[in-house]
């Protein structure tokens, strides 16, 4: 990896980190930290090695991470050239984590999950951390040196051991060469330019938020050329922090969601460019700005992208023929999750790869077009190449293919594929959509091919072809749950679902620091109402946690409580596994078929829930939603008025409720 390491430098790069095979995410599993990887010792000495032949060493801070616990672990580290020193896992283990593996879905402490529940205290990482440094003081004293700074690169302090357990015969005395750092005087390097984004947030601040106008229009005084790296990147971050954090400076042009975050309305800043970009233009683009290129860009174009409009346009002269207009790069709107780019020209390889939320329209693409692509909208409108949708797990991809290539073209192990004139639900479905798409494209392009194709609707409907995953099917449709799916399986899934549906109101209400369901009490004769079931689940999470409480040893009511409301907030096992066994029973009554729907209606509820939670409200996917609105519909026509997860879970609950008070 020094190759690599001298590599990253050379583009730039402040730190470098290295790790090692020990330690890592207590979220990763087992196998993963136990078979991947080398030891941190080697990758340091090699990495400190390599930017002191190559003369560039003092440019950059070189970070050590590999499981460090003790004093000597990190003055090893320095001897071997390192400069700073992290301290994951061990420090996880001060503030009283378990290792359980399970962090971003049920921590056992509450450290990650819970931290009503949570009982760590900081103040014990903070003195091991002084234990650490007060012990690296005392080692680096008996070595006659007084910093980490001197220690960097002293090989010669250490030696290796000839260890009976070693495997192998690995010789590792390279690690010990001392090699000079062959520092260059006066250096000049290629630093960061942003020059093009400093001039127009500027421009932004002195007329959108000093004077409050609602639109600027902008226009860099030169042409952009390939120097010109990441043109529009810096102005979406600067927005975003002037209107979000730090002193949130006001101004007429900005709205405000439901979640708080304050954006820009659409087209408040517009930037007009032409020339040849550099890499990555408008990455990061925002709420608020709309990108008219004309001219090329090179790879990245939208890469991050999170709303606001990039439009590229052809510059006078490009042909016509394939590959004779290619306008943008390599791998456009890698991992964008809203906005929308619209480019009257071609796009080279994976364009739109991990997008999750982006649409765009193109009018050519390169191999692996929508890889990964986990959401959002993509219609190209030329050619195109091998692994259309590899990997796709959400959103729709739209392709206009008169030659009828593109079921060769497909990865069929991970997408579907129709026309918009098959006669499925799917190309009705889809047609409003593409439409859609290409009047938002001749609108911002003025694309000839765009009116071209809206000029011919109604005969190039069979050329037109829609693209959607599987997974999506596979994880939403009824039929398709139920070809895959066991009794047992179903049930299982809807009885966790309809626990941890129950348990979240209770610690949603505990959270927000109110009383559950707002302090409701049911009215005079009140029975099968949906408020009446939300009382009756809640009041049988609260008593299932109670007896657990008691089983553990809990006489008082004060400490019984709190055990309990810990077993609520961290999902105790046991306590969820009472509340499924309920649940199993509440839900016996529905055959297969049933059940299938039930989970559909499931998955395609949190999908939903999924959506609204998205910190990125900008997204359009008309596809996607077309999509969610024909599922529930079709749920709802196979079950009737499918019930609620309220519903279902208080069959079982009153009876079981009369019985308990009976015998009591």
């Amino acid at each position: 990896i020094g190759t690599i390491a001298v590599g990253v430098a050379k583009a730039g790069a402040d730190v470098i980190n290295v790790a090692g095979n020990t330690g890592g995410t207590g979220a990763a599993s087992v196998t993963s930290l136990k078979y991947k990887g080398r030891a941190a010792e080697i990758g340091i000495a090699e990495v400190h090695q390599a930017l002191c032949a190559n003369g560039i060493r003092q440019k950059v801070w070189l970070r050590c991470s590999g499981a460090m616990q003790t004093g000597s672990d990190v003055v090893k580290a320095a001897l071997l050239g390192g400069d700073s020193f992290e301290f994951g896992t061990t420090a996880l283990m001060m503030l009283k984590c378990v290792m359980a593996k399970n962090c971003n879905i049920k921590c056992p402490a509450g450290l990650t999950t819970n931290a009503e529940a949570f009982d760590g205290d900081p103040r014990a990482l903070a003195q091991y951390l002084l234990n650490i440094a007060h012990e690296v003081r005392e080692i680096l004293g008996r070595l006659g040196l007084r910093s980490l700074a001197e220690a960097r690169g002293r090989v010669d302090l250490l030696h290796l051991l000839d260890h009976p357990a070693s495997v192998g015969q690995l010789n590792l005395r390279a690690m010990l060469t001392r090699v000079p750092d062959n520092a260059v005087q006066h250096p000049v390097y290629l630093e960061r330019d942003y020059a093009v984004d400093d001039a127009l947030i500027d421009q932004v601040h002195d007329v959108v938020f000093a004077r409050g106008e609602r639109q600027i229009d902008l226009r860099p005084n030169a042409p952009l050329n390939n120097r010109n790296n990441s043109v529009g990147g810096q102005l979406a971050v600067d927005i975003e922090r002037l209107l979000n954090h730090g002193a949130r400076v006001e101004t007429p042009a900005a709205f405000q969601d439901a979640r708080g975050r304050r954006f820009l309305d659409q087209g408040t800043v517009r930037v007009v460019t032409q020339g040849s970009a550099g890499q990555s233009f408008g990455a990061f683009c925002n709420d608020g700005m709309t990108l008219e290129h004309t001219g090329t860009c090179n790879d990245g174009v939208g890469k991050g992208a999170c709303g606001g409009h990039i439009v590229v346009r052809a510059p006078l002269g490009g042909g016509t023929a394939e590959g004779e207009n290619v306008l943008i790069g390599n791998f456009a709107l890698f991992g964008a999750t809203g906005g929308r780019l619209f480019v009257e020209g071609e796009a080279g390889d994976r364009f739109a790869v991990r997008n999750s939320g982006a649409t765009a329209v193109v009018e050519g693409v390169g191999d692996f077009c929508a890889e990964y692509m986990t959401n959002g909208a993509v219609l190209n409108l030329g050619g195109f190449s091998k692994g259309f949708g590899n990997g796709m797990s959400g959103g729709f991809a739209y392709q206009y293919d008169p030659e009828r290539r593109l079921s060769q073209m497909i990865s069929h192990d991970s997408v579907l594929m129709g026309t918009l004139a098959d006669g499925s639900a799917e190309a009705g479905i889809h047609r409003d959509a593409v439409h859609q798409l290409l009047d938002w494209h001749h609108g911002a392009t003025g694309s000839r091919r765009a009116a071209d194709l809206l000029e011919r609707w109604d005969t190039i409907l069979p050329d037109l072809a829609w693209i959607m995953p599987r997974a999506l099917l596979q994880y939403q449709d009824a039929d398709e749950i139920l070809a895959a799916r066991s009794r047992k399986e179903l049930v299982e899934e809807l009885s966790t679902a309809l626990a941890a549906h129950q348990i979240a109101a209770l610690k949603e209400a505990w959270k927000a620091g109110r009383p559950i369901h707002h302090g409701a009490v049911p009215a005079y004769g009140e029975m099968d109402t949906a408020e009446m079931f939300r009382l009756l689940n809640s009041y049988t999470v609260l008593e299932m946690a109670q007896t657990l409480a008691a089983k553990r040893g809990a006489p008082e009511r004060i400490a019984r409580d709190k055990i309990a409301r810990n077993l609520i907030m961290t999902e105790d096992f046991a306590l969820m596994t009472a509340l499924a066994k309920h649940a199993r029973t509440a839900i016996d009554g529905y055959d297969q078929r049933e059940l299938s729907v039930l989970v559909a209606d499931k998955r395609l509820k949190d999908f939903k829930r999924a959506l609204s939670l998205r910190n990125i409200l900008s997204m359009d996917s008309p596809g996607t939603y077309a999509w969610i609105i024909h599922q529930d519909a079709k749920n709802r026509t196979a079950i009737g008025s499918v019930p609620s997860f309220d519903e279902l879970f208080a069959q079982n609950a009153l009876p079981d409720l009369i019985a308990r008070t009976a015998a009591e």
